[in-house]
């Protein structure tokens, strides 16, 4: 008997023996095996990576203004994780993996609690995922099976070495579903409540942390009743860690979750396509909702006064800041032809829109100022004979008046004056981009509007004026260079100060009432400049100005070109115009300052219908003077100075309108030439005393009674 317990005890011992080696001999290759496949199958980090993102564009506030979905289908807005509500963070490690921040990538004590569960259940009902196994389980999107576990369970461990537990939750909540196809929290917290992921509050955060454990069945928008019911656990989850004491667990489970509708917002579909279209991913813009939405609707307002099918595009920049605060491209964005054409970008023409910068070229070459005269006469240029808007003509008139009312004739000689180089150039200094032909298609007529361009350069161009001749390129993005943060890389000085603020005094609320106040007091008006403009065949209506804070530029007609009697500036544009620059967000009461004097040089700009042919009034041709004492004088005059030069005998005596020749008796030849090439040329006589005077025109001597005797030395 001792025999057999002495031979059983010793087969134990080696049984034992044999189980702990091979337990051991276990342990060694799965460890081989689990270093040859953390060595071999290195993490795929670039899957946690591909993620598409949907394109958003923002306003300036960070308000969405429009969203596309991504690549995949998904709504998805990656957020860095300071950007998302601290209650969310912890509401869904609450949710989720109350151990998150402490194990390894798995939980050892929920997998033993899940085997448990399960064993006595019979099947699956608990898989004690971590969020480090749920990422790896979305990275590959395997069905739930044992193999599968055990492959997330590796990568979890893997993943956890590699990334810090922030960028791992981090990843988790840009990239986990929360109903329908969003991904991520941003996209569910701007589809659920209209807001970012960082302003949610704690019933809203809690409410959102519980759906990824079934997005389908807690699908707020199809079963509201259930989300809210895994709401109430995970405001319990969070108590049970201490997260949230037992009266914020009671104020958010009392208060009201209102589900919102879309993120998509009704305003600035044009600015939307334009945003998209520099940048396919989106971003935030410059865009003020507010001030989008009150140009939208007095715009759509203002049409029901104009015919049908009128459309409408509305620009507003902000001057300091270079920066497109609202735009407007058409009246109806979703018309399947009209509401295409964003209309600010539309190359239309300006009519007399263009005229303070034809101006501001005379100003600016010293030529003109406003209390200058200018002339409106009947002229011909070839086959072209233009006409005032009324069809008639003032004659005289200030060179402000004429810029006031408008007058076509006097801009066209003011441009005609200065040179059409000169006004292309100011043009494209300030902002308004031309065709590389614009002098030979448009050639005078570009003084009344005769090339397109679009609404964008023109209002600048008025901006640029507002900004006292510094010219910047447009914002669209918040982030782009521009305005007064960029300092001398986008901004260039390109007309000088005093010239815009006397075209800007010229053009003001003070010197002339906007017909769409009439009724109001004086002090009611706001001040602003502005000029209107209105094509041939009356196609196209403008009003652009500022007020020094903002540049407006609005303009009404038909994309497809046809003309109406009502499309005139005055009329069809410039009450919206006004209507904007009273708007509260806009208005400006404060008068600038008067502007420095311009002062003025070189020839009057007159037109060659008014210009005199250049004439020596004296000497008269053919005249003799007696010289007494050995000399005469002769006073040489001429009917007008043009920038004169005064030649005898083909020597240059000098400049001016009139010259003092003491001469000795001969023959001589007095020329005289004006700037522009003109000239006039006599002849004339210094004969000795008693000597027989001879008449220059005539080829015999002949006494002659209408000599003149100059001694020398007389006056």
């Amino acid at each position: 008997m001792q025999g057999d317990r002495c031979r059983r005890r010793s087969v134990r011992k080696r049984i034992l023996k044999l189980l702990l080696s091979g337990f051991a001999l276990f342990l060694a290759v799965s460890a081989t095996l689990f270093a040859l496949a953390w060595h071999l199958c290195p993490f795929p980090m670039e899957r946690l990576r591909r993620w598409p993102s949907s394109p958003l564009v923002l306003d300036v506030k960070g308000k969405p203004l429009f969203g596309v979905v991504g690549r995949d289908e998904q709504w998805r807005y990656p957020v860095p994780l300071s950007d998302v509500s601290p209650w969310l963070v912890e509401a869904t490690i609450a949710a989720e993996d109350r151990r998150f921040c402490h194990h390894p990538g798995i939980d050892p004590w929920a997998l033993v609690r899940a085997l448990g569960q399960n064993l006595r259940a019979g099947r699956i009902v608990s898989g004690a995922s971590t969020l480090d196994m749920q990422l790896c389980r979305m990275m590959d999107n395997r069905p739930r099976t044992l193999h599968a576990k055990i492959i997330e369970t590796f990568r979890a461990l893997q993943l956890d070495r590699l990334m810090s537990k922030d960028e791992i939750l981090e990843t988790y909540l840009n990239i986990a579903p929360y109903g329908g196809n969003l991904r991520g929290v941003e996209a569910a917290s701007r589809k659920y409540f209209g807001k970012r992921a960082g302003d949610l509050s704690l019933a809203e955060a809690a409410l959102i942390a519980g759906l990824p454990q079934s997005p389908s069945g807690y699908y707020p928008d199809r079963h509201l009743e259930a989300a809210l019911k895994r709401q109430r656990v995970v405001l319990r989850s969070m108590l049970q860690a201490g997260m949230i004491t037992a009266q914020q667990l009671e104020e958010a489970q009392s208060g009201p979750v209102p589900i919102c509708g879309s993120p998509r917002a009704r305003y600035a579909t044009h600015v939307c396509s334009l945003a998209l279209s520099r940048r396919p991913a989106g971003g935030q813009t410059t865009i003020d909702l507010d001030i989008q939405e009150q140009v939208e609707k007095l715009a759509h307002k203002h049409l029901e006064s104009l015919p049908d099918n009128t459309e409408v595009a509305v620009i507003v920049l902000d001057v300091a800041e270079s920066a497109i605060v609202a735009l407007l491209g058409s009246g109806d964005p979703s018309d399947p032809v009209d509401g295409q054409v964003n209309g600010v970008l539309a190359r239309r023409s300006p009519g007399s829109a263009l005229k303070p910068f034809i101006y501001a070229a005379a100003f600016e070459a010293g030529r003109l100022n406003g209390q200058s005269t200018v002339y409106d006469v009947p002229i011909t240029r070839g086959a072209w004979s233009p006409t005032n808007f009324d069809k008639t003509y003032a004659q005289e008139i200030t060179a402000a008046e004429a810029l006031r009312r408008s007058l076509n004739v006097p801009a066209i000689l003011v441009a005609e004056g200065v040179g059409l180089a000169r006004c292309c150039g100011i043009l494209e200094a300030v902002g308004v981009s031309l065709p590389a032909d614009a002098q030979q298609r448009g050639g005078l007529a570009l003084a009344v509007g005769g090339v397109e361009v679009t609404l964008l350069d023109l209002t600048n161009a008025y901006a640029t004026l507002a900004r006292r001749g510094v010219r910047r390129r447009p914002r669209l993005f918040a982030d782009e260079s521009g305005g007064l943060a960029a300092g001398a890389r986008d901004s260039r000085p390109v007309l000088k100060p005093q010239v815009c603020a006397s075209i800007s005094e010229i053009l003001s609320s003070r010197h002339r009432q906007p017909a769409a106040t009439e009724g109001m007091s004086a002090g009611e008006i706001p001040w602003f400049m502005w000029k209107t403009g209105t094509s041939s065949g009356r196609r196209d209506a403008w009003a652009v100005g500022h007020n020094y804070r903002y540049a407006v530029g609005v303009w009404m007609g038909r994309f497809r070109g046809t003309g109406r009697a009502e499309y005139i500036g005055a009329q069809a544009a410039e009450p919206l115009l006004c209507a904007l620059f009273c708007l509260p967000r806009i208005r400006t009461d404060a008068d600038p300052p008067p502007p420095q004097a311009i002062e003025t040089c070189g020839p009057p700009l007159l037109p060659k219908e008014l210009r005199q042919s250049l004439q020596i009034t004296a000497p008269g041709a053919g005249e003799v003077f007696v010289a007494t004492g050995g000399t005469a004088i002769v006073h040489a005059r001429a009917n007008q100075d043009q920038g004169n030069s005064w030649f005898l005998n083909g020597r240059l005596e000098g400049g001016g309108p009139a010259r003092r020749l003491v001469l000795t008796p001969g023959v001589y030849e007095l020329r005289c030439v004006g700037e522009q090439g003109s000239s006039s040329t006599v002849k004339f006589t210094i004969c000795p005393p008693d000597s027989q005077i001879v008449n220059p025109a005539r080829s015999t001597p002949e006494p002659s009674p209408n000599f003149v005797v100059q001694p020398a030395g007389s006056r």
